[in-house]
């Protein structure tokens, strides 16, 4: 069983429950990184106060927080990847576990819809995979009265910055590339939307739309043709993926996966500014685009400000 709570963009919360169910048959589907998806089927509605009493009941039993010096000795093994022309972009990522046995979960998911209006913000929880939240600010997929549309993201700096440095449009740049280039060869016609600035609470971020007038597209085999993106693993992808596989030092789970909806219409996000909820502490996720131009030092502080974000979010009993 998986149970639910989402507050879409400018929407109240609302909970479900879920039971597993075949992709074919299902109205939910949930992904990680590198994991199988697993489809949900619809079972009934829960009321909020019920939601909580399952969420963050296991303790994480061992964790370690990478240290500044470590994460920039990485972000220099990528770039030497880079600069052996190796691939073009990877997008490495880190956890941060904070102890505490005080953090209150149902406050925190309400703050956090407070301070990320823009984004999709949700906690669920599974036996298998834990108890997760985040506001994520990034559509994988969504049904369109033309045909679809995916966001490209990328890109991130603190709120109310005057100009984007060239390192952040070469980024953002490499995710509408590659997105394109995937609707294109699932058929249809395809075109993008200007470049502009998304605010995703104290953050900011570079965003394009890619829209299809395809409007035949099957959803479970789009998303898995996106699915990983540039934004959360880099390009060209086998190779990003397999530095990935050499330096990042950790399994995702299911941060930079997605949350599909798929009953109706569909609309899909990927998994970012996440949380897992344990008993006895939260474990955080981050990570950033590492390129030719990156500088680790600043690399690392990316990931410092997505962290502080939601630590600052975080509320006490």
């Amino acid at each position: 069983m998986l149970s639910l709570i989402v507050q879409f963009p400018s929407a109240t919360p609302k909970a479900l429950r879920y039971r597993s169910a075949p992709l074919d048959q299902s109205d939910l589907i949930l992904r990680g990184f590198s994991s199988y998806a697993q489809g949900f089927a619809e079972e009934e509605s829960l009321e909020v106060p019920d939601f909580w009493s399952e969420f963050g009941q296991v303790p994480l039993d061992c964790w370690e927080n990478k240290s500044a010096e470590s994460y920039q000795n990485e972000v220099s093994q990528v770039l030497q990847k880079i600069h052996q022309h190796e691939v073009q972009k990877v997008v490495l990522s880190r956890t941060h576990f904070m102890s505490t046995d005080a953090a209150d979960a149902r406050a925190t998911f309400q703050t956090l819809g407070e301070q990320f209006p823009n984004c999709t913000v949700f906690a669920f929880h599974h036996d298998h995979f834990g108890s997760w939240m985040g506001a994520t600010p990034e559509v994988l997929l969504e049904g369109t009265e033309q045909g679809f549309r995916s966001m490209s993201l990328a890109g991130t700096r603190l709120s109310g910055g005057m100009n984007w440095g060239e390192k952040e449009i070469q980024e953002q740049k490499f995710v509408t590339k590659e997105i394109h280039r995937t609707l294109k060869n699932l058929g249809g016609h395809v075109r993008r939307t200007p470049q502009t600035t998304f605010e995703a609470g104290p953050v900011e971020h570079l965003m394009t739309w890619v829209n299809t007038d395809n409007s035949q597209l099957e959803a479970f085999e789009t998303l898995e043709a996106l699915h990983p993106t540039p934004a959360v693993c880099g390009t060209p992808t086998p190779a990003a993926l397999a530095v990935l596989h050499e330096i990042e030092s950790y399994p995702r789970e299911l941060y930079t996966g997605y949350l599909a909806w798929v009953k109706d219409t569909v609309y899909a996000n990927v998994l970012l500014r996440t949380m897992k909820w344990h008993a006895n502490g939260i474990q955080f996720f981050a990570g950033g685009g590492i390129t030719k131009d990156s500088v680790p030092l600043n690399e690392w502080m990316e990931t410092e400000y997505k962290i502080s974000a939601l630590k600052d979010a975080v509320q006490l009993k």
